[in-house]
């Protein structure tokens, strides 16, 4: 894996973040400052948010040293807890590949948690940062379409640190190849063999929510609020006013998450940084708990489906053939090679050593007679 991997992060890195702030300046140029730094640094709110982005960055990285694997052992814990019944922890043998398509991926879902959680909050976040009385059309009638759109990159800017803070551990435990799969008592049920990345539980489940949050959450801020509640109460927009709000809307209902992917990128090229030695500590707490080093099985094609096919249990081969209209031959090569299964099966079931062969008592006596001594015939005189 070489450095170049990150010259395309690197690149949606600077130009994602140089497009949000010039965004962020044009509807906040005559926004007063939130005053949160002295007046001589910042004198409007666009300056204020540009100063909070900068010094997020070292942030997250303090964050993710402190947190990140510190968190990912309590996920391993509490996953070793709740599914022990059912499932097993082991290490499985992974490739370490991870080029530049596979960072920008791995911080879509975070983007998306960020950017939906935000929306929820939109209206606290406009209070403080614009005030309650602040009206979008002051800003001019070619800006104030912009509104929405920045106040919702702002908010989701702000839910930086959260959403990173929840997904940098599943990111640790992805990358040291921690894994729980189904107990082989449990493959005999009718359930379909479950292999699955402690790191990849939890990020389902967040991701699953980012998932469902984020397109109601784009629809209310995006079309609902300043589109189809105002023409329901009335207001009259012009054709061409209409159309300009509503490309404008889907624009950044769909553009929106790749500027906060583009200002997280920088935290997943750290972990690439880190993997290393975050991994040995994660994989020292699995040893330790039970787990072992375990490869990866082999998915190949059933061509001849006699040679899987169990008479005595009805299993997904019989339901497959019956989908295709195909009747089950058996030949005798299926047969010779279920007779060696079955045989071999059987030879481990019994798991019984045969009884060692009884020794002979050499305290008893023979009961055959011994031949009596026959006295030698003296030879004749002549």
């Amino acid at each position: 894996m070489g450095k170049a991997r990150f010259l395309t992060p690197i690149f949606m890195f600077i130009a994602g973040t140089i497009v949000a702030i010039q965004l962020i300046t044009a509807v906040t140029t005559n926004v007063p400052s939130t005053h949160l730094f002295p007046e001589t640094m910042s004198t409007t709110l666009g300056t204020d948010i540009s100063t909070i982005m900068a010094i997020a960055l070292p942030i997250l990285v303090i964050e993710y040293v402190l947190f990140a694997v510190p968190i990912a052992v309590v996920i391993l814990l509490i996953t070793k807890v709740v599914k022990s019944a059912r499932y097993e922890m082991n290490i499985m043998d992974i490739g370490r590949e991870f080029g530049g398509t596979q960072i920008i991926r791995r911080a879509a879902a975070p983007a998306l948690f960020s950017v939906a959680s935000a929306q929820m909050f939109s209206g606290i976040i406009r209070d403080y940062l614009f005030g309650p009385n602040f009206d979008p059309l002051t800003l001019g009638t070619e800006i104030a379409p912009l509104f929405n759109a920045s106040l919702s990159l702002m908010g989701a800017l702000l839910f930086v640190p959260i959403a990173l803070l929840l997904f940098m551990p599943t990111w640790v435990l992805n990358d040291a190849g921690v894994v729980t799969h189904l107990k082989t008592d449990n493959l005999q049920m009718r359930h379909c063999p479950d292999t699955q990345g402690v790191g990849r539980w939890i990020a389902n489940m967040l991701g699953g929510y980012a998932l469902l949050a984020f397109p109601i959450t784009m629809f209310v801020s995006q079309f609902y609020n300043p589109i189809i509640l105002p023409i329901m109460s009335g207001v009259q927009f012009g054709q061409t006013e209409l159309i300009y709000q509503t490309t404008l809307a889907l624009l950044w209902t769909i553009g929106l998450p790749f500027f906060v992917m583009a200002y997280m990128l920088p935290m997943v090229m750290f972990n690439e940084a880190m993997q290393s030695r975050s991994t040995v500590r994660i994989l020292k707490l699995a040893r330790r708990l039970g787990a072992k080093m375990v490869r990866k099985e082999k998915i190949q094609e059933i061509k001849r489906l006699s040679y899987t096919y169990d008479e005595g249990q009805k299993g997904t081969v019989e339901l497959y053939a019956a989908a295709r209209e195909q009747e089950i031959v058996s030949t005798q090569k299926s047969i010779k090679a279920k007779r060696e299964k079955q045989k071999k099966g059987n030879t481990k079931s019994k798991g019984k050593k045969k009884p060692a062969p009884k020794k002979k008592d050499s305290s008893k006596k023979s009961t055959k007679k011994k031949p009596k001594n026959i006295p030698k015939k003296k030879p004749k005189k002549k």
